[in-house]
């Protein structure tokens, strides 16, 4: 049995409807153009925000090495200078220390010389006064009368031709008289000396008087020999 087959038209296509199918296809194309703009829009601030967060985080991570370089740099110069500060108060201290210690070194010489000059002092007086204790007895002395006419000739030759006046101790009076009388010496003699021995001479008006006592002597002595009695004392 034979089978019909139907064909049936297809149904015209309006030009309208094409124009509606363009517009369609124009539409979607359009909205996926401006999804892919904001797609690309927001990698772009992405990107962006990126790369400023990267570009803050390196200046942030410039700005701490800088900062810490510098921290270096102020602790190390702070460390140099507190050395350098270190070294001087060292050197100040050692400079004050020596001032000191020269001068206490100076001042122990000093006073250690004061002292052996008073020391020096005191034997040399003391070495006086026993030669003054010593020649107290004089008088004694078996020599004594030519020790006497020896002072007594010296003096008056000092003083000069003409009168004179003759000062001694009343103990040596009578040893006066001979004395005078031996080298032949008229003058006026006064008993107003206390002395352990010898004799003063004056010229009448008493303008001009040689003392030349056992006293006198040592005095003169101790002043003009004192240097060659420190030596012969001392060495």
């Amino acid at each position: 049995m034979a089978i019909a087959h139907t064909w049936e038209a297809a149904p015209p296509v309006h030009h309208s409807s094409l124009r509606t199918l363009d517009t369609m296809s124009g539409a979607n194309g359009g909205r996926l153009d401006a999804e892919e703009q904001r797609v690309d829009v927001a990698m772009a601030y992405e990107t962006l925000l990126k790369s400023v967060e990267e570009s803050a985080e390196e200046k942030e991570r410039e700005l701490l090495q800088n900062a810490q370089k510098q921290a270096d740099e102020i602790r190390q110069e702070a460390r140099k200078l507190a050395k350098e500060v270190e070294e001087r108060l060292v050197k100040e201290a050692e400079k004050t220390a020596g001032i000191e210690r020269n001068k206490q070194l100076y001042l122990a010489k000093g006073k250690l010389k004061e002292q052996a000059l008073i020391a020096r002092e005191k034997m040399f007086e003391t070495a006086f006064e026993l030669a003054g204790n010593r020649l107290s007895s004089l008088r004694q002395d078996e020599k004594y009368p030519s020790i006497f006419r020896h002072l007594c000739e010296e003096t008056i030759r000092a003083i000069g031709k003409g009168m004179v006046v003759v000062h001694i101790d009343p103990r040596d009076l009578d040893l006066c008289k001979k004395t005078l009388e031996i080298v032949h010496i008229s003058c006026e003699i006064h008993s107003d000396l206390d002395c352990i021995g010898g004799l003063t001479v004056s010229s009448p008006d008493g303008k001009i008087t040689i003392s030349n006592t056992i006293e006198s002597r040592l005095e003169r002595v101790r002043e003009h020999k004192r240097r060659e009695i420190y030596a012969t004392l001392f060495g």
